[in-house]
């Protein structure tokens, strides 16, 4: 509660000598209507106070992070996935998605769908234009397809590779790791669940708006957990206990399992005689004083040794590749499209030619 405590005592401070300037003018021009002059203090007290809220305390990262950027465009209300990009916005087609329109081509072109979250969706170009791009070097005709969105996860990827199902694909790829289980971690607690879901279904909108807009209102909330319920959440979650991170796991791995059956048994191909699904496990580079994020990932890149659904490419990039703990460099997603190449090249010789 520091934060929250040293935020409204500096607010009162401001208050407090803006106001006595403010008193010293009004004695100096002589405005003696006392209903007048306490308009004049509560309504200047009022702006200061949310100028500093809204604003300077914001600025200085007080607060959740507010990017109607974000919010709007990138993580659009979207039926059944929960949120994707808004249509038409920037280099988005008329789903939301980066890239040219999507459909089906002639059935001499190797079709390739890539799900994953901002790491997916960023770049420029974004991993899966590198990897269309190498393929088009061994003159394999192809068309990538990217649904990545940011924030988005995997249980998210599921019921958009159902949404889009009309549409024909060689290959499905998911990219991903972070956001089902680190994700979760830092935000709303619940294994599969949409990034901040609490906030943006469970709240009321007067709620919603002030720990989206004001400082003090968001740092009582990270400290107490009391807005939006969150702190019950938690408790009944058991959360941070080993059968909650069990259950974050297995979440994981149900969910890339229900992708797989969907892509191989459901989705039509266009030019191999199959669909073929890859799940690949992104490089994350962990916070080293934050021992329990530690713990997440040696626990799940231990559940899935030997798992054939997922293909651990963590290890791949330097701490010096890293942006933040999950975005990388632009030079670095050229080794990562490089990796996935080299995967569905071999599989594309093997089966589809």
């Amino acid at each position: 509660m520091k934060n929250v405590y040293l935020l409204i005592l500096i607010s009162v401070i401001f208050i407090g000598v803006i106001n006595y300037y403010l008193y010293l003018f009004i004695t100096k021009k002589g405005i003696s209507n006392k209903f007048k002059n306490l308009l004049v203090y509560f309504l200047s007290s009022l702006l200061i106070f949310v100028f500093l809220d809204f604003y300077v305390f914001k600025f200085f990262g007080h607060g959740f992070p507010s990017s109607i950027s974000e919010e709007k465009f990138e993580r659009s209300p979207s039926p059944y996935d929960s949120f994707s990009g808004k249509p038409f916005y920037k280099d988005h087609n008329s789903l939301g998605f980066r890239g040219i329109e999507f459909k089906n081509y002639d059935n001499h072109t190797l079709q390739i769908a890539f799900f994953g979250g901002s790491t997916g969706y960023n770049g420029e170009p974004p991993i899966i234009d590198l990897i269309e791009k190498k393929l088009n070097k061994k003159n394999i005709k192809n068309k990538t397809f990217n649904f990545s969105s940011v924030s988005s996860n995997h249980n998210q990827h599921v019921h958009r590779l159902v949404k889009y199902s009309d549409l024909n694909f060689d290959i499905i790829i998911f990219y991903g790791g972070f956001n089902e289980t680190l994700q979760t971690y830092l935000y709303d607690p619940r294994p599969g669940y949409p990034f901040n879901f609490w906030i943006r279904n469970e709240l009321n909108k007067l709620k919603y708006l002030l720990l989206k807009y004001s400082a003090i209102y968001a740092e009582y909330e990270k400290q107490t957990g009391n807005v939006s319920n969150i702190k019950k959440i938690k408790k009944d979650l058991n959360f941070k206990s080993d059968e909650w991170l069990g259950d974050l796991i297995n979440n994981y791995y149900l969910t890339l399992n229900k992708a797989k059956k969907i892509s191989e048994n459901a989705i039509n191909s266009n030019f191999c005689k199959k669909t073929k699904f890859f799940g690949f496990y992104q490089p994350i580079l962990i916070n080293k004083s934050d021992d329990f994020a530690k713990k997440i990932i040696k626990k799940t890149k231990n559940f899935f040794i030997n798992k054939e659904i997922l293909i651990d490419i963590s290890e791949i990039l330097d701490e010096n590749d890293f942006t933040d703990s999950v975005h990388i460099t632009q030079s670095s997603k050229n080794i990562i499209a490089e990796e996935i190449f080299n995967y569905i090249y071999e599989y594309t010789l093997k089966k589809c030619s």
